[in-house]
């Protein structure tokens, strides 16, 4: 993709083998994307609002499938989308129905692996990757940082926000994981200085890998001007089992308590006999667009007993 600078944002998406580039310069302006990766209906929800970029398996609980579109609706500054199929309206932070048919039937939408990172890096990680086309149909001012620069490099929201905590700053970056009904927030800052993290959301044992530090725009807002803000991190999470992991001299490899190198993918932790230590699907938030839906949330750094 000639158009992509190296140090540009992409979301990046790889199942099955197949991989792909969802550069967001495009979705800033569109906020979804439906494709089929790998076999898998997937749709990329991207919440410019409260910073969460979120795939989901368009194979619901109720074993349809559907395919969405961004309703222009908010609720809690929280994007709400649609299916085509229902017009249902759905919570793009939950994945489920909150206005219309679906509501009620018990139907919710699960995760697919995604991650935010430079296009150099995914590009480096996966060099047959496929790339959504500047050519979508629509006339848009394709550039880092057009649509939303101003937004996403001041400090203040675009709307009142309904409830905040003062554990974090209100537009903090944070992975967010949700595992057995448990809601649990990783300060972004935290987790690029210490790279890798062990710990336990309820019964599950993670390890979450942020080896590759953060990905900076510069670019310019139809609105604002010139502009230069953090588009956030390269975070993946895995279920590590009994495994302890720390950061390697590559940011492609982790290593564990016998010094053992496994490799970062996509799919898993690859260890050096064939082990895996499979994917937990997460995603990147603004804090309080995460706390506005999950006030429960646990707080990693800020757990009772620490401090």
């Amino acid at each position: 993709a000639d158009y992509l600078l190296p140090e540009e944002p992409v979301f990046g998406v790889a199942i099955n083998g197949d991989a792909r580039a969802y550069p967001l310069r495009i979705m800033d302006w569109h906020e979804m994307a439906n494709d089929v990766v790998g076999g898998v209906p997937m749709s990329l929800a991207y919440c410019t609002l409260c910073g969460a970029g979120i795939a989901f398996d368009g194979r619901a609980s109720n074993e349809e499938i559907y395919d969405f579109g961004s309703s222009g609706f908010l609720y809690r500054s929280n994007k709400l989308m649609y299916d085509r199929q229902t017009r249902t309206l759905w919570n793009q932070l939950t994945g489920e129905p909150v206005l219309g048919e679906l509501v009620g039937q018990n139907v919710e939408l699960s995760l697919l692996p995604v991650v935010l990172t430079s296009w150099e890096d995914w590009l480096a990680q996966h060099p047959d990757t496929q790339v959504l086309d500047l050519d979508t149909g629509y006339q848009r001012f394709y550039r880092p940082g057009a649509a939303y620069g101003g937004y996403f490099s001041s400090s203040s929201t675009m709307f009142p926000v309904w409830q905040r905590s003062g554990l974090l700053d209100t537009k903090d970056r944070i992975y967010a994981l949700r595992i057995d009904g448990t809601p649990k927030a990783y300060p972004l800052d935290r987790l690029v200085l210490e790279g890798v993290v062990n710990d336990q959301i309820g019964g599950t044992n993670i390890v979450l890998v942020a080896n590759r530090g953060r990905v900076t725009v510069s670019g310019e807002s139809l609105r604002q001007g010139k502009v230069t803000y953090d588009a956030g991190g390269e975070v993946r999470a895995f279920d590590r089992g009994d495994e302890l992991f720390s950061a390697g001299d590559d940011p492609g490899v982790v290593i564990d308590a016998r010094g053992a190198e496994w490799k970062v993918t996509e799919g898993g932790l690859l260890g050096p006999k064939g082990e895996i230590a499979p994917r937990v699907n997460g995603h990147l938030a603004y804090w309080f667009g995460w706390f506005a839906f999950f006030p429960n949330t646990l707080v990693y750094g800020n757990e009772p007993g620490e401090g």
